[in-house]
């Protein structure tokens, strides 16, 4: 028995090893989860709490048990501005996607999306101008989740918002399809 576990584990490490440990191993995906900053930490917290505000807004049911109409719950200016931004990013996200898989676009350091082209050119049916517009677009929805991120964020200052922008486009990198690139910290670009 103890023969079959030394001769059995090296083989099962191996096989771990071979895989990469990055797709799946017999139905289970391994991954390594790295310990947060605690900026991130509350960065995310808040980013996830501008998705649930957008559910919440998006559920309330706008007529009482007793038919009389029940007003949308109470907003600030920059809680509505990010979820319009966060709801016209979901609309756009399959365009988006479509730019950063053929490479038109990539994922940015500063969570913003770049051209990766001098010259775009029309694909799959989308013009060079639309997708101009479409990354014009994109981009200002990202500012406005940025400057919510940073007016929301507990203990973010101005002098932060490099990081909060890193934190960013982590998000976004990790949304972005298989086979796009994205802007490594020191501003080389790689495929994801």
């Amino acid at each position: 028995m103890t023969r079959t576990i030394v001769y059995t584990l090296p083989l099962l490490a191996a096989l771990l090893l071979a895989s990469g440990c990055t797709r799946p191993f017999l139905g289970i995906n391994l991954f390594v989860v790295g310990e947060r900053t605690a900026l991130e930490r509350q960065v995310l917290g808040t980013y996830e709490q501008i998705g649930r505000d957008l559910a919440t807004y998006a559920s309330v049911r706008g007529v009482n048990p007793d038919g009389t109409l029940s007003p949308p719950p109470e907003l600030t200016e920059s809680q509505q501005e990010a979820i319009a931004a966060m709801n016209n990013r979901r609309y756009n996200r399959d365009d988006v996607d479509l730019l950063l898989r053929t490479q038109l676009a990539g994922e940015g350091r500063n969570g913003m999306l770049v051209p990766l082209v001098d010259q775009i050119h029309p694909v799959e049916g989308l013009s060079a101008e639309f997708i101009r517009e479409l990354i014009a677009e994109e981009n200002e929805d990202r500012e406005v989740i940025l400057a919510r991120l940073m007016e929301t964020t507990p203990g973010v200052e101005d002098d932060d918002r490099e990081e909060v922008e890193w934190i960013l486009a982590g998000l976004n990198r990790d949304m972005a399809p298989q086979g796009s690139m994205y802007q490594r910290r020191d501003g080389t670009w790689r495929m994801r």
